[in-house]
């Protein structure tokens, strides 16, 4: 995410003195722990932007948005997508 806030800033014309992300998840994971056969998920993804400039409110809003829509990881978690694992021992692939 902040990627895309760096690369649309001068789109808005937003100066950025300085910007983080706190990227925080809350998701089951009683099936890592033995409990139940519930498989782990998230449940809920945070992201809190933390951006420092003199542009105006408006201007960090729209910027911010263009970037979570640009975020790949951040619409990726918003559509279902297969996940495919592939394993290789000593340069050998392992087939079921």
């Amino acid at each position: 995410m902040l990627t895309q806030l760096a690369r649309f800033a001068p789109l808005y014309e937003v100066q950025i003195d300085d910007a983080s992300a706190d990227v925080r998840a809350t998701f089951r994971n009683t099936e890592k722990y033995d409990v139940d056969d519930a498989p782990a998920y998230f449940e809920k993804v945070q992201i809190k932007l933390e951006i420092v400039s003199p542009a105006s409110g408006d201007q960090v809003k729209r910027l911010a948005a263009h970037a979570e829509r640009a975020c790949h990881a951040a619409q990726s978690l918003r559509h279902p997508i297969p996940v495919v694992l592939e394993t290789a021992l000593n340069g050998a692939a392992l087939t079921d």
